[in-house]
């Protein structure tokens, strides 16, 4: 106990104390971070690239959708900004054997992009011919139902490689093998798969663009077969060209056998028209011979009737005329003697100074006697008669 010393007070170092009130602001940070990590309460600034949209969801709900480009912030419980791309992702689909109408195996092979929605893509056409657009409620629910189509493009991929597979076997198969393999059908083939994919895209809210059909090959044996069809064809498109040619021909020789017989017709018709027109003048000419002979015969009638006129007044004149030589000759017949006078006057004035007259007995034939010194004459005159000479 003698070598026991006291320590001095001020060389006894005390213990670190922490003081309540940053265990208090500790424990405020702590749960700060733990709040933050857990709800999710905010972002801030958050950018979009040209080729992106994004999904603004809050405690679990789609609120809005932005995009493509811009800077976002929001505040509130469970907020976050979901973002996905609007560029065309390529896929390329081939399957060995795709099976035609006529059970033929065929290689076929596709190439395409298939594009998320935005708010500016064509969704289809109405039946107006007004486009349709998508909407941010279809963009919206199509997202929560196809999520991870959405956002990861390898199952994008996936998905349309499928689909691609399903659209080949439905237009493979309503076309038997020449259909599908030749030209014009692959046309046919690339419009069907193309329809097929926009149908199936549509329904999980996306689209595709630049559909091709790369490739369409038939096995050999089916080759052989395309080849012995393609051959047949070809005869049987010669054959029909030169039967095309021969029914030309045949209608052109027609057709001029029918202008010839138009020509005819046309030359009988007129003929027929000719003899009409001249009938029918026969006809009016007739027509007016009749009304000249109806007339001349009126002219007949009238002339008749005024020939009976005439007549009948040349009778009154004659009668007239006749009335003195009647009474006269009334007259001679109650007086026969002045009758017989008158006549022997008559005679006696017919003989001329120069005249001969001969008296020979009845049943004698007369003889000229020509000369001046013939005798015996009797002269006549002044109606006496003549004395003996």
């Amino acid at each position: 106990m003698e070598n026991f010393r006291p320590e001095n007070p001020k060389s006894i170092k005390k213990p670190f104390i922490i003081q309540k009130p940053f265990w208090i602001i500790l424990g405020i940070l702590a749960l700060a971070a733990v709040l933050f990590v857990s709800f999710n309460p905010l972002y801030i600034l958050q950018g979009l690239g040209q080729q992106e949209m994004g999904v603004k969801i809050r405690a679990g709900e789609v609120t809005d959708i932005v995009g493509p480009g811009g800077v976002y912030s929001d505040f509130g419980l469970y907020v976050k900004l979901e973002r996905f791309k609007i560029e065309g992702v390529q896929f390329q689909v081939s399957d060995d054997e795709v099976f035609t109408k006529d059970m033929q195996p065929v290689y076929v092979e596709i190439r395409g992009q298939v594009f998320r929605p935005t708010l500016t893509s064509l969704k289809t056409t109405s039946t107006t011919d007004v486009p349709v657009l998508f909407t941010k409620d279809e963009i919206a629910k199509n997202f929560i139902n196809y999520r991870q189509l959405f956002t990861d493009d390898s199952a994008l991929t996936t998905q349309m490689d499928g689909f691609s597979r399903q659209a080949m076997k439905v237009c493979v198969g309503q076309n038997d093998l020449r259909g599908n393999a030749v030209a014009e059908g692959r046309d046919i083939l690339r419009n069907c798969i193309e329809s097929e994919l926009e149908k199936l895209a549509q329904d999980i809210g996306l689209y595709v663009n630049n559909i091709v059909v790369t490739d369409v090959q038939a096995s050999a044996q089916a080759m052989v077969i395309i080849n012995e069809t393609n051959q047949f064809l070809l005869d049987a498109e010669k054959a029909k060209a030169q039967a095309q040619k021969l029914e030309q021909e045949g209608k052109a020789n027609a057709v001029q056998k029918e202008a010839e017989i138009r020509v005819q017709q046309a030359a009988s018709q007129e003929t027929a028209r000719q003899r009409v027109i001249l009938a029918q003048l026969e006809e009016q000419e007739l027509i007016a011979q009749r009304a000249v002979l109806e007339a001349q015969k009126e002219n007949v009638i009238l002339e008749q009737e005024l020939n009976s006129e005439k007549a009948i007044a040349a009778e009154e004149l004659a009668k007239a005329d006749l009335a003195e030589t009647l009474k006269l000759a009334q007259i001679y017949q109650e007086h026969p003697s002045y009758y017989q006078f008158l006549i022997a006057q008559l005679n006696a004035s017919a003989i001329k100074p120069t005249d001969k007259m001969m008296i020979i007995p009845e049943g004698t034939i007369p003889q000229l006697v020509l000369g001046d010194s013939v005798i015996p004459t009797y002269q006549v005159s002044d109606g006496t008669v003549p004395s003996e000479k």
